[in-house]
């Protein structure tokens, strides 16, 4: 599939031919996003739909790390930690609104997943995938006792991603309440911005 300056985003703009070559030429580790598939596209929604409906296909985002443009046009990786994030900050839709999508788009508006097999895809089998290299893992993705109570309660009505590719800034909404490791981080839609009860998952060195 060929690609022209078009597919390409920096910001919340698609690039000139132009501004492509300069960036390639003149910052080439500069982040862009490619638009590969377009969900306008039947074609290419067919596509999409066949991978996340896949029963083999899981759901997970490494999430995409927020930049701004600085005041000579130069992209920063942005490294604060204010809530909410600065208006002029932009990532990949993603970073916002992978897993809301999912249960907007799949589940409820279109049908194409059931609930319980997207909440599968979203957290049991993404820990079962990790658990044999990482054990930690296996207490993971699972409402059981014992296991660690990370849980995302959500009204599966209004649960939405208002991320786009022009605006990504945007929280997903209808998740009422996150629990990490049993304690509080959002409670009643509102981030605990002081919540601290997060821990690393790490596989043991061996020697």
């Amino acid at each position: 599939m060929s690609s022209t300056a078009q597919n390409y985003q920096l910001g919340t703009d698609r690039m000139t031919e132009e501004e492509l070559t300069d960036y390639q030429n003149n910052e080439p580790g500069t982040f862009v996003t490619w638009h590969f598939l377009d969900e306008n596209d039947p074609d290419a929604l067919a596509l999409l739909d066949a991978s996340v409906t896949h029963p083999a296909v899981m759901i997970a985002s490494d999430a995409v790390f927020w930049s701004y443009f600085d005041e000579s046009g130069a992209v920063l990786n942005y490294e604060g930690s204010d809530w909410p994030l600065p208006d002029n900050v932009f990532s990949h839709p993603r970073s916002a609104g992978a897993f809301t999508k999912v249960l907007r788009s799949y589940v409820r508006e279109r049908g194409l997943l059931s609930l319980e097999e997207a909440i599968r895809k979203m957290s049991l089998m993404p820990a079962q995938t990790l658990e044999d290299f990482v054990p930690q893992m296996r207490k993971k993705g699972r409402l059981q006792v014992g296991m660690d109570a990370d849980i995302v309660v959500f009204d599966p009505k209004t649960v939405a991603d208002l991320a786009t590719y022009e605006n990504a800034n945007q929280p997903a909404t209808g998740v009422h309440t996150v629990l990490v490791n049993g304690s509080l981080v959002v409670e009643n839609g509102e981030l605990k911005i002081d919540a601290d009860s997060g821990q690393p998952v790490r596989r043991k060195l061996e020697r």
